[in-house]
């Protein structure tokens, strides 16, 4: 039988698709450090402006987590067990 052998060859100089994968997700890393560099300075200059209402946005945000991470615990009947 013939061997089949292919003449396809890549072009030079482009990136494989790893490599554009890792800088498209570097690009993507170094935009969300730029949003979040934007929304702390925005918070810092609001806070600056009403610190009243900061000290209640704590406490607000402290009261949901609070109750959405630490639940009562159920209580378990005796009966249950025997």
């Amino acid at each position: 039988m013939a061997e089949a052998r292919s003449n396809t060859q890549l072009p030079l100089g482009h990136k494989s698709i790893v490599e554009e994968e890792i800088e498209a997700f570097q690009q993507g890393i170094a935009i969300g450090r730029e949003y979040a560099d934007l929304a702390r300075r925005r918070v810092a200059a609001w806070a600056e402006e009403n610190p009243g209402y900061l000290i209640l946005a704590g406490l607000a945000s402290g009261f949901i987590l609070g109750k959405l991470f630490f639940r009562p615990r159920p209580k378990i009947a005796l009966e249950d067990f025997e």
